[in-house]
Formats: structure tokens, sequence, C-alpha cells
């Protein structure tokens, strides 16, 4: 059965065909059957599996591991067309077809995730975009601005990285990870609050591709260090065993506060003064002086700058959601904010504690608007609501906690009302590990936060939850007999955390869980996951604004010939304008030198046929390419997979210009594999010539 919690803002549901609903309401992350032969899925596997064999300097392993996963490869594709197909993966299939049909006849609809509860929104797209403009209207948080601000902040966060490399504040390699050349304006993005009347959006600016990124999270890094929170608690299960062990005083209740956006709110003038006067502690980590890392900070912040709908944007009062210290500073400025308040109030606070922005309490009875009050008026920007404690219970983290007749505490595991209860669904194409993971940990959460209820009552809401996902209740039992009886039960893995080398592969059905196998016991010390990348979240609405070719990074690209069928594919870590430019530079400099009246054949010419072998063709054959019809064939975020997938894409294709040796890296091996995939790559395309 499938589940379905879809928010529907302004439309029905019955304008919606039965097999969308009921796609799109699984989790964003639940995973499809490929709807073609995963081909661009095997080029990435063989190229990121490629990289994990690299790790191993023997050869001998290399090959002997390289010779079982093209084993495991060839049987796949023996395999995938005569694959029987349940009816549970024909309807899948199905869904597939008429969504994506139905998405590209209603452009004016938009499918997009919750802020919160892991719901699926369905919204009007013009209503989407009236909500994001009245957020950036906001004259007190954000400022329009005229131009692209991103080489500007790019070159000042190189310089601020050139002068700590100067003055020896960070090593060379440092250095190198902290600079960028490949930096691109964010783009900003809203996540509905499904939860609140009129379905406000929160906004988030993914600052990965921001200038200052890496810089943040070096700064970042540092505080981490250094900051002591006398207040903090680390999770839900660490307050749990916190609460379980205190006694509420007679005539005192709980109280929960919670901060009005807080990231975007941040004051900077708290910043600086609580840096200032933290700095005894963060001194200890680094070597950079009080004065330059107060700049770097107020660098950081003022980068905070994106774009929506071809409109540059910069925020002037906090920190952005997505910014990587925003969670830090809030650290820190809570903290004195606390001492502050607990210094001026003329009662005692018998307990508090703090997850991120949300405070717990212990007060007496009468004092719940004059703490409000209190903490109110630190600043301005900073507000907090009040939650009470209703009839000895109270709603905190994922808890309620419960007031016994004795004034002890004790706790029940919570779900907000806005939850959907989604969690990865037992039939999304993923491994059975993971599964069972994931309905363990979730055994394990509910049993370990709620002390006040029997294991019967647990397991109630254990096989409740998870049949909704369709666990079979069999694993379940399972699952709950292996907790209570091994929980303390701990694996060891045989190589040290310091020598572990993390890597993931995409995940294939029948093909990727072999691999994983083979890696683990080739190289131990490698610990590989899976990722999937075709799932149901491929059909949420692309909301931000899309980033133009031009200035893509670590892509495959193929430009075609103007005078004849072949083409030159090649890669580039940097952005692809900055390559094209390069090639372009070079096509100009032939036809200088043959404007100056050289001939092909002289030596200063022929030279140039060294350079790359899009200019060797121009050279030989007299023709040229078009480079405004550079097409992306392939992009990884992993760089190391590059330079294979380059070899990879040029090796099956037969009308490339580039020569032999741009595939001599190329290990034999992955010949068949090659000839196999594009083999079904053209039948595929057969195919689909056939029906268009």
């Amino acid at each position: 059965m499938v589940m379905l919690f879809t928010y529907w803002q302004k439309l029905r549901e019955s304008q919606i065909p039965e097999e969308v609903t009921t796609l799109l309401s699984l989790s964003p992350k639940f995973s499809l059957y490929p709807h073609n032969f995963p081909h661009n899925q095997l080029y990435h596997l063989l190229a990121e599996t490629e990289s994990i064999l690299k790790t191993n300097f023997k050869h001998q392993i290399q090959d002997t591991t390289r010779c079982m996963i093209t084993n495991c490869i060839h049987n796949f594709i023996h395999k995938y067309d005569n694959c029987p197909r349940d009816p549970e993966s024909k309807f899948i299939r199905i869904a597939q077809t008429k969504t994506r049909n139905f998405l590209k006849l209603n452009p004016n609809i938009c499918i997009l995730p919750a802020d919160k509860g892991n719901r699926t929104v369905v919204m009007l797209t013009e209503e989407y975009n009236r909500k994001m403009k009245l957020l950036l209207n906001d004259t007190n948080t954000y400022k329009t601005v005229k131009s692209d601000p991103t080489n500007k902040f790019q070159t000042a966060n190189n310089n601020i990285i050139g002068r700590l490399l100067e003055l020896k504040l960070i090593d060379k390699q440092t250095a190198y990870n902290l600079k960028t050349y490949t930096a691109t304006c964010p783009r900003i993005y809203g996540q509905p609050k499904a939860h609140k009347q009129n379905l406000p959006l929160r906004p988030v600016v993914p600052g990965m591709t921001s200038p200052s990124y890496n810089l943040s999270k070096y700064v970042c890094k540092i505080y981490q260090m250094s900051i002591q929170t006398k207040y903090n608690v680390r999770d839900s299960r660490s307050f749990c065993q916190y609460v379980n062990n205190i006694t509420i005083p007679p005539q005192c209740e709980m109280i929960s506060l919670d901060v009005i956006s807080l990231f975007t709110n941040i004051p900077k003038e708290l910043i600086i003064r609580d840096t200032i006067n933290s700095w005894g502690s963060l001194r200890t980590n680094t070597n950079i002086n009080l004065d330059l890392f107060l700049e770097i900070v107020n660098f950081c912040l003022d980068s905070s700058y994106f774009m929506f709908r071809d409109q540059y944007y910069s925020q002037i009062a906090g920190a952005a959601m997505g910014n990587p210290l925003s969670p830090i500073l809030s650290d820190l400025i809570m903290e004195p904010l606390i001492d502050s308040v607990l210094r001026n109030i003329c009662f005692p606070v018998h307990t508090i504690r703090k997850y991120v922005d949300d405070l717990f309490l212990i007060i007496p009875k009468d004092k719940k608007n004059e703490i409000l009050t209190a903490f109110n008026s630190y600043h301005s920007n900073i507000q907090f609501t009040i939650e009470e404690e209703q009839n000895g219970r109270l709603a905190y983290l994922d808890m309620t906690l419960i007031r016994q007749a004795d004034n002890s505490i004790r706790t029940e595991y919570y779900t907000k009302t806005i939850a959907s209860g989604r969690l990865l669904n037992y039939r999304s194409i993923h491994p059975l590990s993971l599964k069972i993971n994931i309905a363990s940990n979730f055994i394990s959460r509910v049993n370990d936060l709620s002390t006040n209820l029997t294991d019967t009552q647990k397991r109630n809401i254990i096989v409740q939850q998870l049949k909704l996902n369709d666990y079979p209740l069999s694993l379940i039992n399972r699952c709950w007999n292996r907790m209570k009886t091994a929980k303390n039960i701990q694996t060891t893995h045989n190589t040290p955390a310091a020598e572990r080398i993390y890597r993931s592969i995409p995940y294939i059905p029948m093909l990727t869980p072999h691999i994983v196998r083979i890696l683990k016991q080739q190289y131990p010390e490698v610990c590989v996951s899976t990722r999937c990348t075709h799932t149901v979240s491929k059909f949420f609405t692309q909301i931000k604004d899309p980033v133009p070719a031009l200035l893509k990074h670590n892509v495959i690209y193929k430009i075609p010939c103007s005078n004849c069928d072949k083409s030159y594919i090649g890669m580039t870590s940097n952005l692809l304008k900055s390559r094209l430019s390069n090639h372009q530079s070079n096509i100009n400099k032939l036809d200088q030198l043959l404007n100056s009246g050289l001939p092909y054949t002289d030596p200063a010419i022929r030279s140039l046929r060294e350079k790359t072998a899009l200019i060797s063709h121009c050279i030989d054959e007299r023709h040229r390419f078009n480079l405004t019809e550079t097409k992306i064939l392939d992009f990884t975020h992993r760089k190391s997979s590059l330079s294979l997938l380059e070899m990879v894409w040029i090796y099956n294709d037969t009308s490339t210009v580039n020569k032999r040796t741009d595939v001599d890296g190329l290990n034999a091996t992955f010949a068949g594999i090659l000839h196999a995939i594009d083999k079904h790559r053209n039948k595929q395309q057969q195919i689909v010539n056939s029906i268009n």
C-alpha cells in the first residue's frame, strides 16, 4: 500500500492522476527502477571503482579485482534484457511515464519538498514566485545588486588565502583547498512551511558554489574546536538521559523557548563582540591574529549573496541558511545571551538546556512572562516564542516530556502532527542492508526515547510506523528481537579510523551489491557506500535558477566540427567557458599565422598540433569547430573520476577526432564491457528513434 502525504495548495487532488499522486507521495529518496538501460550509471561505476582500485599500489591486486568486477558487469549486462519484471515494477514504470507527461503538460505546477515533516508540496508556480518575491522584498534583510558579484568575491577570497599563505599561517595544501576558480552565484530557493497557515516559504541559499564556501568551512572548524558550550545537548538521546535523571522542584514547570528565524537574524555586532570575548580559547586553535580573523569572518558574512529569476541579491543581515558558519555562530551568540539573561533576572532557573535555538527550562510557575520578556529584551533582532507545559506534558525535540506524580520526568517518542511518517519505503530500490539499518535505527530510537512506555506500547508504535512504510512484520520482529538481545554489541573495524578511505559508488540493482562485496574482500581499508541516483526527487520541479552550461565545471563536453560529422570530446575541471576560451585562443593563433602568409606545413603551425586533438584536426583537415554548439555529455562531483570518464566517452564514440593516446590510460580489461554498453545504448537509441 502506498502512502499519500501530499499537501495541496490551491489545487484539487482530482486534477492530478492517481498514478502521479501515488508516485509523488513516496519519499523523495525512494529509488526507482532505471527507466532505460543505465549506461551512464555504468560509466560512473567504472570510473569510481577504478579510483578505488588505484588506492592500492599493488598491480596484482588491482588486476585481480578489476577482472572480478568486469565479470560481474558482463553478467549483469547479459541478464538485463532477460530479467523478469514483477507487477510492482511495471506499475512504477507506468507511473513514471504518466508523471513525466503530466508535469510536462502542466508547467504551471511545481513539486517541492516541505520544510518539515518530510511532506511533498504541490503548488502553483505563480504562487511560489509571488511568495519568494515577497520574501526578497524585505529591505531589512536583502538588497538588490546590479550585476553578478562572483568575480569580485572570488578575487577577494583568493587574496585573503594568498595573504595567509604569505604570512605562513597556513600551508600550501590548505591554501590550494581554500582557493577557488570555479565559483558561481548561489541560487536561492524556498521550502514551504506546510505546518503553517498560508504556506510561507523558508529561504535556503545552498552556498557550495559560492567563492567563500571553503573558507567559511575552515573558519567554522576553528570555532567548533574552540567554543565550549555548557548548555548544549548533543542530540535527543543525550537529552533523554539527562532529563530522566532530574526532578522538577515544587511550584515549578517546564517551558520551551524558540528563536524566530535565528540564522537570518543573527546581528553582526554580536558575532564580532562574542568572537572578541572568546578569543582566549579561539587563539589556541589558530595562528591567525584577532584582526585578521575578524576580517575573514566579516568577509564570509558579507559575501552572502544569491540570485533569483535573473536578479542578484545580497543578504545584509544575519547569516544565510546554507552558510557553514550559520549553526556555529548561533551557538557563539546564544551562550552569552543565556548568561546575560540569567544574571539579570531575580528568580532561579532550575534547569536550562539548548539545542541550536530551542531552549528547555524549568522555572517558577508565575514567571513565564518575565522570562520571555527577559530573553526578548536582549536584542531587538532575536525574539523568542514560548511553549508551556500542558497537563504535565511538554513536547521538546523528538520527545514528549511527562511530569510524574513524584515530579520526576519520563519521556515518550513524539512526532509532530505535521510529520508524514515517511521513512525509506521497503519497496524502494535500495540495498536490503540499508533498509534493515533504517528499521533498526528507528526501533532503537523509539525504545531509547520512550522511558514512560512498556515494551508492548513501544512495539505497537514501531509496528504501526514501519508497516506504514511497507516493512514486513517478519523483518520488524527480527530487528526488534535483535535490539533487545544484542543492544550493547558493537561492530569493530580492523583498520584504524585514521587509515580508512571512504568512497561511494552508484547503486545499480543486481550489480552493485556484488561489486561492494568484492571491494570489501580485496580492499578492507576502503569503506564503500552506495548512492541511488534515480529517485522520486528527479520529478521535483527545479525551482532554482538554472546554471548556464558555460559556468559548469568537472564536465565532459563535445564540440562538433563545422565541416564534417566528426567531433571533439574533452574534459575540464575548470569552468567550461575557460576551457572553450583556451580552444578559441588556439584557433585564433592558427588563423593569425595563416593570415600572415605561413602555409599549413610551416613548423610554427605544425607545433600547434601538439596542444589538442581539436587544433590538430583544424590543421590536418583545414576544418573549423563550432564552439557555440558545445554540448555537455556528463559531469561528476568526484574530480578523480573525470579523466577516466572522458576516456570512456571517447572510447565509445567512433566519430571523434581525439587521438588514440587519449584513451591509453583506459585499462584493456574494460574494452569488452564498453563494447557491450555501447551496443545496448545504440539499441535503445534505435527504439527511441523508431517511436519518434
